[in-house]
């Protein structure tokens, strides 16, 4: 019978296991680069917001323990919102934009500066929370004088909003469901909504949104609201 023949290992196998560590480094330093990208973009966003609840409480005149007790938000997270040091959750930007009678969209307009009547895309003031991953993007141009506000929302699945607090009496907000199923919680009542699905409710009261699918739900959020006055509270 004719001897068996040594088995060789196939150079492109050797060759991709000399590359492999190399690939292995190169990875990582793109992840660590994508990483440091998005911590940068998060430290700029937490900047330009926290100098935008600064200046809009100055101007009311108002001091951190009064916007504190009107917000039920403490005064060092206030502190550390105005100073860029955390990233502020969409609920208590909420809470602060209610203290101060002011739309959520005027603090989020940031480097935009003043409100204005026309808005570009590239102006849309995009807002990510920290710790739910709900992502509001402003349609409607940032104005003083607006009655309504248009609002992008998506949400990761099985995530929740958290709960908003009460908006000034009469506000009503309206949502068209894009993509996902959501739930819209609005005091003790809890309305399902699937893609295509429309609501709309009185939000002077608590309420939040939980994405209770699979994938990444999206919605419109049209909010009406009655002309604010500083006096408010």
């Amino acid at each position: 019978m004719p001897s068996k023949l040594p088995v060789k290992v196939a150079e492109p196998a050797r060759r991709s296991s000399v590359l492999n560590p190399f690939s292995t480094a190169l990875s990582m330093m793109k992840t660590a680069g994508e990483l440091a990208n998005t911590a940068s973009t998060a430290l700029k966003v937490a900047q330009t917001v926290g100098a935008t609840v600064r200046a809009t409480r100055e101007t009311q005149q108002m001091s951190l323990n009064e916007l504190a007790k009107r917000a039920g938000v403490s005064k060092s997270m206030i502190s550390r919102v105005e100073q860029g040091l955390t990233s502020p959750t969409a609920v208590m930007l909420a809470k602060l934009a209610e203290g101060m009678t002011v739309s959520l969209s005027s603090l989020l307009r940031g480097e935009f500066g003043p409100p204005v009547h026309i808005q570009t895309e590239a102006e849309q003031p995009i807002f990510k929370d920290p710790k739910t991953g709900l992502v509001r993007r402003t349609l409607s141009p940032v104005s003083p004088d607006a009655a309504i506000e248009i609002v992008h929302n998506s949400l990761p699945a099985k995530k929740t909003t958290g709960a908003f607090p009460a908006h000034s009496a009469g506000t009503q907000e309206h949502i068209v469901v894009l993509a996902g199923k959501i739930e819209v919680s609005v005091g003790r009542r809890t309305l399902k909504l699937s893609e295509g699905d429309a609501a709309q409710f009185v939000a002077d009261i608590e309420h939040s949104i939980k994405n209770t699918g699979p994938r990444k739900a999206e919605w419109i959020l049209v909010i009406f609201a009655p002309a604010r006055s500083a006096g408010k509270k």
